[in-house]
């Protein structure tokens, strides 16, 4: 059945539409609840809807069988097909019917308050699990609008893991783990045992900076999803938009370059665009030229705003929900988690990786963050989204600790460090965020 919707102050309202598909002999159906236009409007909408016998997802991936919607909307005549890969839509559901909502942002010059609209949806067999735990760029897409799609966790974080540490995700294409807001926390895999009143940053030791500033014990409520990329940005990654690689520590193989390790000894100003301000938004290009983050916005049509994290993201994610120790883990040696006291950088992902799945979060090499440098305690920053902003020219950089330190409180998780924005060095890399808005 297809109901025909009509828009009443800006939302559009309910709609009951079900589509069914029999996938290896299983009934599976979804059924739209409601259809529901941002308001005030910012052309985006909110696709809430129930799954009844969805994916099934088991310990043995071969076993697995992999769903994604893809929603139909007719606006005045006009059939729009909307994969729900490419908007992060969630294909599980329970014998009883799981409910999720998605966000479908249409094309710009659609006005979806038009006086006609109906929706319906159908799931289809896939070859990757649905859901919004992951963003995964396309480095080597030519279409702006289908370079970025979402895939859901696996059965565990561990089978999730071995599947993005791999050269295809270090190379040609980019993976970024969703850190979901602190209402939302459920959907990670240590979510029992995160502390009751927020994200983890600090450790209350006052020897934790170059400057000697403590980094108070400090737990985070956040108020938006937002995505950071599972491995520092790697020398194949950035030179994928035709940028030279800068590298001092650069890996090469019987003459090829392979580009696992982590690019690094750009600057801060190679990344962004010099003379910003680190709370304003990279500025949007046109073509494939400027800074790093301004092709990789580009070659995602500008439509996600990748950027560095606040210093606040960057210690969240790297401790994902460990809080009251040095480390994001309780036991075990340095080295099972970082790449420290060598002579070079390391490929990412040689290390054991957090409980949501990052790597390299201590170790390797520094990272740069928004953030200027002036804030002495973390934990009197106001909001973790907006990087704190001061005079000076100096800015953060974390990462706890590099390859050729054996100094241990430097791989401490809130150890803090600074730079100005022409430094470089081959101790210092990056890794891409965005914040879901």
């Amino acid at each position: 059945m297809e109901t025909a919707i009509k828009s009443t102050c800006g939302k559009i309202a309910a709609l009951a539409i079900a589509g069914t598909l029999a996938l290896d002999a299983v009934a599976s159906s979804i059924t739209i609840d409601s259809v529901a236009q941002r308001w005030p409007w910012n052309n985006k909408i909110d696709i809430t809807y129930t799954v009844t016998d969805g994916q099934t997802l088991t310990a043995d991936p071969s076993n697995d069988v992999y769903m994604k919607i893809v929603f139909t909307a007719v606006i005045d005549g006009t059939t729009y097909a909307i994969d729900g890969n490419a908007i992060g839509a969630s294909a599980t559901g329970s014998a009883e019917g799981t409910q999720h909502t998605a966000t479908w942002i249409p094309p710009s010059n659609l006005k979806v308050k038009a006086s006609g609209c109906t929706m319906s949806a159908a799931l289809y067999a896939a070859d990757v699990p649905s859901g919004d735990d992951y963003m995964v760029i396309d480095l080597e897409s030519n279409d702006p609008a289908t370079a970025v799609h979402f895939e859901g966790l696996l059965h565990s974080q561990e089978l999730s893991n071995a599947r993005y540490n791999t050269d295809l995700y270090k190379t040609s294409k980019m993976v970024l783990r969703k850190v979901p807001r602190w209402a939302n926390r459920e959907v990670l895999p240590n979510a029992s045992s995160l502390p009751a009143d927020g994200y983890p940053t600090g450790d209350n030791t006052s020897a934790n900076s170059y400057s000697s500033a403590s980094n108070q014990q400090t737990n985070w409520v956040t108020r938006a999803d937002y995505y950071i990329g599972v491995f520092p940005v790697t020398q194949a990654q950035y030179v994928k938009f035709g940028q030279s690689n800068p590298s001092a520590k650069t890996d090469v193989i019987e003459g090829n370059e392979v580009g696992h390790r982590p690019v690094e000894s750009m600057t801060w100003n190679d990344l962004r665009v010099a003379g910003t301000e680190p709370a304003e938004p990279v500025p949007p290009v046109e073509s494939n030229t400027g800074t790093y983050l301004q092709r990789l916005n580009y070659a995602t049509g500008n439509r996600y705003a990748f950027d560095l994290p606040t210093e606040v993201m960057s210690e969240i994610a790297c401790r994902a929900g460990v809080a009251g120790t040095h480390y994001y883990w309780t036991s075990g040696a340095l080295g099972t988690y970082a790449v420290f006291n060598t002579s070079s950088t390391l490929a990412v992902g040689s290390k054991t990786p957090n409980a949501w799945g990052l790597y390299d979060t201590i170790g390797n090499v520094w990272e740069f963050c928004l953030d200027r440098s002036g804030l002495s305690n973390m934990a009197d920053n106001v909001d973790p989204f907006v990087p704190y902003e001061a005079t000076g020219s100096s800015i953060r950089v974390r990462g706890s600790g590099t390859y050729n330190s054996n100094v241990v409180r430097y791989f401490y998780a809130s150890y803090r460090n600074y730079a100005g924005r022409t430094w470089s060095s081959h101790t210092c890399g990056f890794r891409v965020s965005c914040i879901v808005k």
